[in-house]
């Protein structure tokens, strides 16, 4: 039942800018500020999770060693001092969602006339966009305590993509904007690549550090030497990135 949920809120929220744009013709800009104010709120979302999280279940995934000091965790009768993965999130997510700021501004101030920002449709579509999240926010929030760390890693993983992907859009928004006179162009690769982030964000996923099986039978259309080495290549970035780990779900005692 969760995850029918979760994926009706994720068609909602891809669904709605997609249905916009097509139908009711919605501006390039109008769909841009959207994706933005909504990576906004899922950051401030997530964030609230993880916090919430860490809290309730002092996982050992949520502390990541670091000459930071933010939370000192007990070991015997040694205490060493860590940083969060909490404060991780918030620097990425909230710097690079700032960057997208100025650089959207600079875009949309671009934009031909008839695709400039409608704040009509912009006010309605964000009702809609804050109603979904906070659906599955207060959806998240139900057995919260009893979660395991690899949940929230998943979440934390996929807004920290829809992130990434709005920042290298806008650029690529600029560059159509500037060169080819384009600008629909980025929004048409955001709108593919963000729904495919958030289908993959529900995918089944390995919690022994190796590769998902539906990545893996990707890379096997490719042949079995190509399988094989994409399973070691993400088995080693696994490995040495710091992804998840069983031993993430250890609850840690805080001081």
């Amino acid at each position: 039942m969760y995850q029918l949920v979760r994926l009706a809120q994720l068609i909602g929220l891809n669904a709605l800018p997609g249905f916009g744009f097509l139908a009711l013709r919605w501006s390039g800009g109008t769909i841009l500020a959207l994706y933005w104010i909504e990576n906004l709120l899922g950051s401030l979302l997530v964030a609230a999770r993880i916090d919430l999280h860490r809290r309730l279940t002092h996982k050992r995934g949520h502390y990541v060693p670091q000459k930071a000091t933010t939370v000192a965790i007990s070991s015997g009768s040694r205490k060493k001092i860590v940083s969060t993965m909490l404060s991780g999130f918030m620097w990425i997510a909230f710097v690079f969602t700032l960057a997208e700021g100025v650089f959207l501004g600079v875009l949309i101030a671009n934009l031909p006339e008839s695709e400039a920002i409608d704040f009509n449709s912009l006010r309605f579509g964000v009702r809609i966009v804050a109603a979904l999240l906070a659906t599955g926010f207060l959806l998240d929030l139900i057995g919260i305590r009893e979660r395991p760390f690899f949940w929230i890693h998943r979440i934390t993983n996929a807004m920290l993509s829809r992130v990434f992907v709005l920042f290298f859009v806008v650029y690529l928004g600029v560059g159509a904007l500037v060169f080819f006179d384009a600008p629909r162009v980025g929004l048409l690769v955001f709108v593919a690549l963000k729904t495919f982030i958030d289908i993959a964000s529900e995918l089944p996923e390995s919690e022994t550090g190796e590769a998902p099986q539906w990545q893996l039978a990707i890379a096997a259309l490719f042949g079995p030497k190509r399988k094989a080495k994409f399973a070691e290549f993400a088995r080693q970035a696994n490995k040495e990135y710091g992804t998840y780990s069983p031993d993430d779900e250890q609850q840690m005692e805080v001081a």
